[in-house]
């Protein structure tokens, strides 16, 4: 990089920055908290088979190989991973965290290798030409995706670490095999669609978001340092599922992904036009505030242990039925909105199961 370059840049967003922060913007009732917060990852790895160092690279490219024998479509993808136990209480059943604002940035650590495109690109986009249903770009570039996450191998978010590899298969061109994988949610919820192979698979995948910057004009050239905020839709059941699983166990994990093609071999090869991101480990990321990072907003609501003592028995029944009848919103234990009866049944079927 060259000497000077983050300074001479007027696109990154230089922040004073530790390990995590949050603030308590409102505590209502017994075990009834609104917490705001801002995180840097735990993991920032690239997920591609040749990667030789898996979670300590300094800079993660991200690119496609479309339609090529061997790799998926979304070749380089970046899993991000978040450790939200520090901030937000863990534990609880999912329906007691709801989820009002996820945004991820990352910033970019090439100069001048892509272009912006904060739109959404079909997949029929990127088809070849001659295909009868390729569909002419409406704009140049291709959108920074992000996408939840699935996982298979015997792995899971619980299970997952910055340096598992990244399958259990040799390095070899192979499709389809990546422990952890971008994806997007089946018809029961659940993040088990893998989209790595969709443009050759033909099927549409929808990302939680696109990177965005309002700095940028379309079609412009990216500056190393740039940022791009990812503004999730959490408004989405299955998003809101998504996140209170993340929540309930403390680790939230994202991967951001992108169909900008490359060419050449292992390690992206030569001829493509594609972003590439800093991690953690970067000392120029470090020093400049340029580190990937979450900022969220979530409520959490008490469950079977109502004063959170760390144990379920008569005080927390105790608990209960004192903010019950003060119609104290915590006592909304069903989250409907109001405080009755329903509330009680659901705080003792919970009570009941400890």
């Amino acid at each position: 990089m060259k000497a000077g370059l983050i300074n001479r840049h007027a696109h990154f967003i230089p922040i004073a920055f530790t390990a995590a922060s949050a603030s308590l913007l409102a505590s209502t009732a017994v075990g009834q908290t609104i917490v705001t917060g801002e995180l840097l990852p735990a993991i920032d790895r690239w997920n591609y088979p040749f990667a030789s160092r898996p979670g300590a690279e300094e800079t993660v490219p991200v690119f496609a190989a479309l339609f090529q024998p061997g790799f998926d479509d979304r070749d380089a993808q970046f899993l991000l991973g978040f450790d939200t136990s520090s901030l937000v209480a863990t534990g609880r059943g999912t329906e007691r965290y709801i989820v009002d604002r996820i945004e991820i940035t990352v910033f970019a650590s090439t100069d001048n290798q892509f272009l912006y495109d904060p739109s959404f690109d079909g997949v029929a986009t990127s088809y070849p030409p001659s295909d009868s249903a390729y569909v002419v770009d409406a704009d140049v570039g291709k959108p920074l995706e992000i996408f939840a996450v699935g996982y298979r191998n015997g792995l899971s978010a619980q299970t997952y670490a910055e340096n598992t590899p990244y399958s259990p298969f040799p390095p070899a061109p192979r499709e389809g095999v990546r422990s952890a994988f971008a994806a997007i949610f089946d018809g029961a919820g659940e993040p088990s669609i893998d989209v790595g192979r969709h443009v050759r698979q033909r099927f549409e995948a929808i990302p939680l978001a696109i990177g965005q910057n309002p700095a940028l004009i379309v079609g412009q050239s990216i500056a190393a340092g740039t940022s791009f905020t990812f503004s999730v839709d959490v408004s989405s059941p299955d998003v809101q599922s998504y996140a209170a699983r993340g929540f309930a166990i403390g680790k939230l994990n994202l991967m951001v992904s992108g169909l900008h093609p490359a060419s050449g071999g292992p390690g992206g090869g030569g001829g493509g036009s594609y972003p590439s991101f800093f991690t953690k480990e970067s000392g120029v990321a470090s020093v400049n505030g340029l580190i990937s990072r979450l900022s969220f907003s979530v409520a959490t609501y008490p469950g079977a242990d109502f004063n959170e003592d760390g144990g379920v028995d008569g005080s927390d029944v105790e608990a209960f039925f004192l903010a019950w009848q003060s119609s104290e919103s915590a006592a909304d234990f069903n989250i409907d909105g109001g405080v009755d009866g329903a509330d009680v049944e659901a705080f003792f079927i919970a009570w009941t199961l400890g």
